[in-house]
């Protein structure tokens, strides 16, 4: 079986249209109702990683999703740069060792 797939290029400068694609790939998912929210968060969690004048695609192991019990949806936030979840880096291994 074929399928009939349809491309259609997207420039990855217009964020408003990312933010339509990723609308539409979460349409099918559990979290579509919270898509105003996650759309625009994932949309600039990969602009903030990529380069934009060469890009053709982007590693997303650099983006990391950390997971906390007992929030809701509206307490989800970006944040660039790291988050120390549970415990202080080690000194031992070049981390600080003040914060």
């Amino acid at each position: 079986m074929i399928k009939n797939t349809l491309s259609i290029p997207v420039d990855i400068t217009n964020r408003e249209t990312l933010i339509q694609c990723v609308n539409t790939s979460l349409s099918s998912k559990v979290v579509s109702a919270n898509s105003e929210l996650l759309s625009p968060m994932a949309v600039d969690a990969v602009l903030r990683i990529i380069d934009t004048n060469n890009a053709t695609n982007v590693d997303l192991k650099d983006i990391k999703i950390v997971k906390k019990v007992g929030g809701t949806l509206d307490d989800t936030e970006l944040i660039e740069g790291i988050v120390f979840d549970k415990c202080k880096p080690s000194s031992a291994s070049g981390g600080p060792s003040k914060i």
